[in-house]
């Protein structure tokens, strides 16, 4: 299956439409495309609006950011919809940034697929990769 999504640049970044579901249920969100990333990224206060706190952890973590180390820690997202994909139990991050984003699509998203990123069309081409 295959897929043309567009998306918008907000100072230089690419960011895409998302629903992230937790436990209280979903959320729309903003995630900033960052192939840098291992770990798809939400910031405390949108994990904590679905119902992952501190305490739902499955283990802490430290993060290396442009604003410095940041203590963090991973949850298990229930599902994460974006680009027209959903991918179930993500293992995302849960850490501040520094800006003012709600989180990065990372590439523990982004391994279920071959994509193509079009910043003159401001297009996102995907092709989920069948295991």
């Amino acid at each position: 299956m295959r897929t043309s999504r567009s998306f918008s640049t907000t100072s230089s970044l690419i960011s895409v439409d998302a629903i992230a579901i937790g436990p209280t249920g979903p959320v729309n969100i903003r995630l900033v495309l960052d192939t840098g990333a291992v770990h798809t990224t939400l910031v405390p206060a949108i994990a904590e609006s679905i119902g992952y706190t501190r305490a739902a952890m499955n283990k802490p973590t430290v993060i290396h950011t442009a604003t410095g180390l940041e203590r963090s820690y991973l949850v298990y997202l229930e599902k994460l919809t974006t680009l027209g994909f959903t991918i179930s139990n993500l293992e995302v991050n849960v850490a501040n940034l520094g800006y003012d984003i709600d989180g990065l699509l990372g590439m523990d998203f982004l391994w279920h697929f071959n994509f193509e990123v079009r910043p003159a069309e401001r297009r996102i081409l995907l092709e989920r990769v069948v295991p």
